[in-house]
């Protein structure tokens, strides 16, 4: 009898042992897919908002594009621009991890409102906003493809040279 016993023990204890087991390993694989479903998640949220951010890049290009050299047509952009400054911004805060791009592209993105105290021409002026959009491009683009973010070009790094100067010398952010 003390062999039953003992065969019965050993089967219990390796049937509580396995029963453990089974608990331990569907737990872990449940934490596991949650955390891989949650990166997914952030990462279908990052290309989508960041996706969001160059269409409105392209549209405000456009709309420079088509933009006329009266006084209608400017009023007209001007607000096209405020409206797509407050939007454009709303859309960069919600990509994640994007800080250190969030922060190249509102520096690159200020200096578009400055074409028109510094007396530029029509022509200047959408030529600086088109050069402007397309340096704001090329950052936001990197950032999506996950490439190390572009140095500022020596247009860009001209174009804040002038705004300084233009403005009294104010230093430049670093």
């Amino acid at each position: 009898m003390e062999a039953e016993v003992s065969a019965g023990w050993i089967g219990l204890i390796g049937a509580s042992v396995g029963a453990a087991g089974a608990l331990l390993g569907g737990w872990l694989q449940q934490r596991h897919q949650a955390k891989i479903s949650k990166e997914e998640r952030r990462e279908g949220r990052r290309l989508a908002t960041g996706q969001s951010a160059l269409d409105m890049l392209i549209r405000l290009r456009q709309a420079t594009a088509n933009r006329t050299d009266t006084p209608e047509g400017e009023d007209a952009w001007t607000d096209a621009f405020v409206d797509w400054t407050v939007t454009f911004d709303a859309a960069l805060y919600v990509v994640p991890d994007g800080d250190e791009m969030r922060e190249q592209v509102f520096e690159i993105v200020r200096l578009i409102g400055y074409y028109e105290s510094l007396g530029q021409t029509h022509r200047e002026s959408n030529l600086w906003i088109d050069a402007l959009c397309r340096e704001a491009l090329a950052v936001l683009s990197a950032f999506l493809r996950e490439d190390p973010l572009p140095t500022p070009s020596r247009f860009f790094l001209n174009q804040l040279d002038m705004v300084e100067a233009h403005l009294g010398g104010e230093r430049r952010p670093s």
